[in-house]
């Protein structure tokens, strides 16, 4: 795991994530320490979290969630990280154009929901998935479950039809691509920078 800021090592939280699903488990953890989780799907599939339960840091804790299953996490500023297979001898590290390319495609989902008045995250939690063409494109994408109430859920449906990469994906990038949104809690998780952007009226 990448070295943790300042803020992540003097932060304690009070974590109580039992051991279940992996999958089930990153989403909690992210609801608590207030993280956005970028991952493959298939990385978590059959797989089992350790339990993490008392006072500690979010990178602690997510150590702890992770420990036995193969994966490590490498993180992305001060709220979101992305899982990666532990590397073996015979296994590179994962390329960092992947990483950064996690990093893009996050960052085109928070510009999309941040200029949609209903689906501005910071208070609902919801796992997206997208799968992106050669062009780098989004070709289609998945909204796994409800944000809560069907405005929302429409909100981000119009906010994911607009979301733009604009770079091909690297090599090595597994698909879909899935990140949760969760609420914000002790930090901030894709806060938007200002208002959303008003939508242009029809003309008479």
């Amino acid at each position: 795991m990448a070295p943790p800021s300042a803020s992540a090592q003097e932060a304690q939280i009070d974590f109580d994530i039992a051991a279940q699903p992996l999958a089930a488990a990153l989403e909690q953890y992210g609801a608590v320490a207030g993280r956005n989780v970028l991952y493959n799907s298939n990385l978590a599939a059959g797989l089992r979290s350790s339990a993490v339960r008392g006072p500690m840091t979010a990178d602690m804790a997510l150590a702890r969630l992770l420990a036995g299953s193969g994966l490590s996490a490498r993180v992305l500023g001060e709220t979101s990280f992305m899982l990666y297979p532990i590397p073996t001898t015979a296994q590179a590290v994962l390329p960092v154009s992947v990483s950064h390319y996690y990093a893009r495609v996050q960052t085109g989902l928070r510009a999309a929901l941040c200029a949609e008045a209903d689906a501005r995250p910071g208070r609902y939690r919801i796992a997206l998935q997208f799968w992106i063409d050669p062009a780098g494109n989004v070709e289609r994408f998945a909204r796994l479950g409800s944000a809560g109430s069907a405005a929302v859920d429409a909100g981000i449906d119009h906010a994911l039809r607009r979301i733009r990469v604009d770079v091909p994906p690297p090599a090595g990038l597994a698909q879909p691509v899935t990140l949760v949104v969760v609420p914000q809690g002790s930090g901030t998780t894709m806060a938007c920078d200002g208002p959303p952007a008003r939508r242009a009226s029809a003309t008479p």
